[in-house]
C-alpha cells in the first residue's frame, strides 16, 4: 500500500524551520528563493548585517561584509544594473539610480538577492524638477546630489509606499507606489526655518524627523509630533513630523594659531529613526567640530577689506541622545528618553539605522556606528565626518 505525502511545498512549519535553522547563509538565501509558501510560512528571521563596500560602476557585482560571519560576500549584478547608483537601503531593498543627466535619470526598487528590478517614477514627474535641483558634482551621479533620502513601507513591493526626501528643495517629500506614472509631492507643512530629515515608516504609518535651521528657534520650541494625512491613489498615509529636541548648550572654545583653529562643542546633532523591539527610537547623533580659517589682513586701517575664509570644518561625534515614542491611552504621541537599550545593539551609518536584539557576535546595550561623509557638494570648503567606533549607552 503506497503511502501519500503532502506536496513538497506544503511541509509543516515546524519541519521547514528545524530545516533552515540547520543551513548556512547561501543556503538560507536559496531556501527562501524556492516558493512562496516556503518563504511565508516561516518566522521572519533577523535582518542580516551587510555593510557594503565601495562600488566601482564598471563592476559586474556588489561587494558587502558580513559583519555576523567576518566575511566579504560579492553578489551578480545584472546587466541592467552595471553602471548604475547604489544608495540607501530599506526593508530589504536597495535603492538604484541609472542615467547621468536630469532627463534620464530613473530610479529602481533592487533586490540583490533575487536581482529583480521594480521601477520608480522619472524624478522628472516633480514640478519645476529641473529648476529645483540644480546641484551637481563633477563625477558623480546626478541622483547623488538630489536624493537625501529613500524609505520604503513595506517588504512586498506590491504593496509598499516608498518616499524620498532631498538636498536642494529639503522642504518638500515624495510619496509614490512602484511603477506609478508621477511621484505626488507633499509641501506647505513645515513652520518656517525647518527641514526634512531622517524617515521611517512604523506600524503602516510614516514618521519623519524636522530640523530647524535657525538655532535660536530650536531653543525656545519643546519637541512635539504633528499629524497630517496624504491621498495616495486609494490609500491614505498618516504622516507624523517629529520636531528636534532643543540642542545642548552650545560651547565655543578658541583654539591655538591666533583663533586660526576653533573648537565648538555640540554644536552639530542629527536625528535617526530606527525600530527597536517593537518600539520607535530617535536616536540622535551629537557632534563637536574642529575648524581651521584663514584670515586675510590687507594691513592697512579699513577694516572692510579684511576677511576670512574657512579652510576645513571636521564633525567628530561627542555623544548620543536616545528617546522613544510612546501612544498614550487618549492616542496622543510623546516622547521619553532612554538611557539603557537592554540587550540591544543599534547600528548606525550615514543615513540608515538598524537595531538587533540577543546577538552573542557583538555587544549589547551599545551603538556601533561608521561616518564617512563628504558635506563639501555645495561648499566652497570641506566638511568631513570619518569616522568608525562604538558607544556604549
Amino acid at each position: 500500500m503506497m503511502t501519500a505525502h503532502a506536496p513538497w511545498n506544503q511541509l509543516p512549519i515546524d519541519i521547514l524551520s528545524s530545516i533552515f535553522e540547520r543551513l548556512d547563509l547561501e543556503d538560507r538565501i536559496r531556501f527562501d528563493l524556492v516558493c512562496k509558501q516556503w518563504r511565508t510560512n516561516l518566522k521572519r528571521t533577523p535582518q542580516l548585517l551587510w555593510l557594503m563596500l565601495p562600488y566601482d560602476p564598471s563592476s559586474q557585482y556588489l561587494s558587502f561584509f558580513d559583519m555576523y560571519e567576518g566575511k566579504v560576500r560579492k553578489l551578480d549584478l545584472p546587466r541592467s544594473a552595471q553602471g548604475g547608483w547604489f544608495f540607501g537601503c530599506s526593508k530589504g531593498w536597495l535603492f538604484l539610480a541609472t542615467g547621468t543627466n536630469v532627463d534620464n535619470l530613473r530610479i529602481f526598487l533592487f533586490d540583490s538577492i533575487s536581482r529583480a528590478q521594480i521601477p520608480l517614477p522619472p524624478l522628472s514627474t516633480i514640478s519645476s524638477f529641473e529648476e529645483n535641483f540644480t546641484a551637481r558634482r563633477s563625477g558623480w551621479n546626478p541622483a547623488a546630489c538630489i536624493i537625501s533620502g529613500v524609505e520604503v513601507s513595506s517588504f512586498d513591493a506590491s504593496q509598499c509606499i516608498v518616499a524620498t526626501t532631498f538636498y536642494d528643495n529639503n522642504k518638500i517629500l515624495a510619496l509614490c507606489k512602484p511603477q506609478d506614472d508621477s511621484w505626488i509631492i507633499v509641501e506647505g507643512l513645515l513652520p518656517d526655518g525647518y527641514f526634512y530629515g531622517n524617515l521611517s515608516f512604523f506600524d503602516g504609518e510614516l514618521y519623519a524627523c524636522i530640523l530647524c535651521e535657525d538655532r535660536e528657534i530650536n531653543n525656545n520650541q519643546a519637541p512635539n509630533i504633528q499629524t497630517h494625512f496624504i491621498t495616495l491613489e486609494n490609500h491614505r498615509v498618516n504622516l507624523k513630523l517629529i520636531s528636534s529636541t532643543p540642542p545642548p548648550t552650545y560651547l565655543f572654545f578658541a583654539a591655538v594659531d591666533d583663533k586660526r583653529i576653533l573648537y565648538h562643542k555640540d554644536c552639530s546633532r542629527w536625528p535617526y529613526l530606527v525600530e527597536a523591539n517593537g518600539q520607535l527610537l530617535v536616536v540622535t547623533k551629537i557632534c563637536d567640530t574642529i575648524s581651521t580659517w584663514d584670515y586675510h589682513d590687507d594691513n592697512n586701517d579699513n577694516d572692510d577689506n579684511n576677511y576670512v575664509t574657512s579652510l576645513l570644518m571636521n564633525f567628530q561625534v561627542a555623544t548620543f541622545q536616545i528617546t522613544k515614542i510612546q501612544t498614550t491611552a487618549d492616542d496622543t504621541l510623546h516622547m521619553t528618553g532612554l538611557t539603557d537599550l537592554g540587550n540591544q545593539s543599534l547600528f548606525l551609518g550615514a543615513g540608515d539605522c538598524l537595531a538587533v536584539e540577543n546577538c552573542d557576535k557583538f555587544d549589547k546595550n551599545c551603538i556601533y556606528f561608521l561616518h564617512d561623509k563628504d558635506y563639501s557638494s555645495g561648499k566652497e570648503y570641506p566638511l568631513v565626518s570619518r569616522e568608525a567606533s562604538v558607544y556604549n549607552v
